[in-house]
């Protein structure tokens, strides 16, 4: 018989807790959120949870601004799960946007490829975050270089075109930097959208390539 006043237990799949912390995260309640992170994270000595629960606790603080906490939180998942590339990645762009510690996320960008040299998205992020700290940092040609090679080979192997990202060809066209390589950039980023078949991002590229070359309509003609 089921005993109403008993405390119910701690869940122990540390995937499923991270999910209920996003969801609570998601509608602002942290307090909630860091209750079932910490109480978790007490009862556990695997590395894996562990760095689970630090990676988790580290978005929890970042949403709130916190981000000297976010950021102890995020070096003790990578203590414990040290060959994560996906958390290299956060990093390096926590270390990029608030912080600027552009060589230490180059490094880290430059890690994740040692790590997985043959995974296109993770290569394609990692060079990405590498030309967004060479752009900080104001190195044109090595952020430019970095653009070039985000693509891979036009986007070869990717799944769906959710993983590309656009933050560098924004940050150059801020800068007026690489012009030709953004629009190359772009059009195979559409280009695979339609091999995919996925609309809502072949109308979304097609948009923001319209409104390139009207921007820039020397580029687009060749």
């Amino acid at each position: 018989m089921i005993d109403p006043n008993k405390k119910e237990e701690l869940p122990v799949n540390p995937t499923d807790v991270c999910y209920r912390a996003f969801a609570l995260m998601k509608s602002k309640q942290f307090a909630e959120a860091e209750k079932i992170l910490v109480n978790n994270l007490a009862h556990t000595e695997e590395p894996t949870p562990g760095a689970l629960y630090h990676s988790a606790l580290g978005v929890l603080y970042k949403m709130q601004g916190e981000y000297k906490t976010a950021w102890r939180h995020y070096t003790r998942a990578e203590k414990l799960l040290p060959q994560d590339p996906a958390l290299k990645i956060i990093m390096a762009r926590l270390l990029i946007e608030q912080f600027s510690e552009y060589d230490q996320a180059i490094k880290r960008a430059k890690k994740v490829l040692e790590i997985l040299p043959d995974n296109p998205v993770f290569a394609h992020q990692a060079y990405v975050t590498m030309g967004l700290a060479y752009a900080r940092k104001g190195t044109k040609k090595k952020a430019i270089e970095a653009l070039e090679k985000s693509s891979g080979k036009d986007f070869e192997n990717f799944v769906t075109a959710k993983n590309i990202d656009f933050h560098l060809v924004e940050m150059c066209l801020r800068k007026g930097w690489g012009v030709d390589s953004c629009y190359r950039f772009m059009s195979k980023a559409l280009q695979f959208a339609k091999s995919r078949k996925e609309q809502p991002f072949v109308d979304t590229f097609q948009k923001m390539l319209d409104a390139f070359e009207t921007e820039y309509p020397s580029t687009s003609s060749g």
